[in-house]
């Protein structure tokens, strides 16, 4: 007969197998993933991708309307190991704010779904977001704009539940010769859809006011600290903006997943404007906007954004785009949250979420619940 302990001990390691295994399933999408081909793919490369764009200009820049109709333009690039690949696109502007903030406006590229399955891509990914350097000014422009694509990569690094992105430096070219032709950095955005696929899950557009309990918690708390460590208010997962949702196949649960960071601390875009709504006073005030959480599970994701501080501070430091000195006012901001995560580690990981809200204990976002934020309602 076998001794007590090694029973125990035996059962065990039984138990922790069964948690690992339905850990692999409940958050698949955190391991190995599936990847495809597709425009997007093809497309990405560690150094930034030269493009062409070929287009009327001045149509480009006149439009006006909040969902302008799409043109033609003509895209030629040469991904790594490979001829130069030339498409017959369609483009317009798009974006809200930033169609009426920009002296340039960010674009949408339509690629025909046809010409993609010709040449073996999927055809649904047919569409992507390329943001742009918004302002005339070309070292401003620049600046904010690496800022933005560097908090997206950071993003990437804290886990998969985040777009991917490529860096691009794109000739701009006028097709009616009115114009001079000008070079610019830029960054795509994966392909909604792709992003869907690739996580195993699917968009959930009418998923506004969904309840916490809807939600993937450790995933919820992941993005909103990470909003935190960019310092970003300017989104709301109770309404979606600045939101994509997704629903997971192999559970149901919910997880959202942010975009559009040009409001946030770290990129400290010249527009934008403070959430005084929250209390937020300057746009480099961070303000936590996760729902309540214990202190363990506060702590589990604390522990990780702590593994992922190196991590963090290489993609700053390799992005050589961006200035030295720019990089340098980064990697500061980004260690004056570490310096707050160290001390809630050194306070023995006691009252995290009270630590975390001290400064807006009334902060919620639009649409949400106060009681999810531990927020009491006054009752007149």
């Amino acid at each position: 007969m076998l001794p007590t302990y090694f029973s125990t001990k035996h059962s065990l390691l039984k138990l922790q197998n069964v948690l690992f295994i339905l850990g692999l399933l409940l958050f698949g999408p955190l391991a190995a993933q599936e990847t495809v081909n597709s425009i997007f793919s093809q497309m990405q490369q560690q150094v930034p991708l030269e493009m062409t764009l070929r287009t009327n200009l001045g149509q480009l820049l006149a439009s006006t309307e909040t969902e302008p109709a799409y043109q033609s333009a003509i895209l030629s690039f040469t991904p790594q190991r490979a001829v130069r690949q030339v498409y017959g696109i369609k483009i317009r502007a798009r974006g809200k704010f930033r169609l009426q903030a920009c002296d340039f406006p960010p674009l949408k590229l339509n690629f025909s779904k046809s010409e993609l399955e010709q040449r073996g891509m999927v055809p649904t990914y047919d569409k992507l977001k390329l943001v742009t350097h918004c302002l005339n000014d070309e070292d401003l422009g620049e600046e904010k704009l690496l800022r933005e694509y560097i908090a997206y990569r950071l993003m990437e690094e804290i886990g998969p539940y985040s777009f991917r992105v490529q860096l691009v430096k794109i000739r701009y070219v006028d097709e009616t010769g009115q114009l001079d032709g000008f070079e610019r950095y830029g960054f795509l955005i994966e392909n909604t859809r792709e992003l869907m696929n690739r996580l195993k899950g699917e968009e959930i557009e009418e998923g506004a006011y969904s309840p916490v309990t809807a939600f993937d918690q450790e995933a919820t708390q992941m993005h909103a600290m990470f909003q935190y460590l960019i310092g970003n208010s300017d989104y709301s997962v109770p309404v979606l903006r600045n939101i994509k949702l997704l629903r997971r196949s192999i559970d149901g649960r919910l997880v959202p997943v942010g975009y559009d960071f040009d409001f946030a601390g770290f990129v400290d875009a010249p527009y934008a404007l403070p959430a005084t709504h929250l209390g937020q006073l300057a746009i480099r005030q961070r303000i936590y906007l996760g729902t309540y959480a214990e202190d363990a599970a506060l702590q589990r994701t604390i522990e990780h954004f702590l593994t992922k501080q190196k991590a963090l501070l290489s993609i700053i430091d390799d992005t050589r785009a961006l200035s030295a000195t720019y990089r340098r006012d980064l990697r500061e901001y980004i260690l004056t949250f570490y310096e707050q995560m160290e001390l809630i580690r050194d306070n023995g990981y006691q009252n995290i979420y009270r630590y975390l809200r001290q400064e807006h204990p009334t902060a919620v976002p639009d649409g949400g619940a106060a009681a999810d934020y531990q927020v009491e309602t006054t009752r007149w």
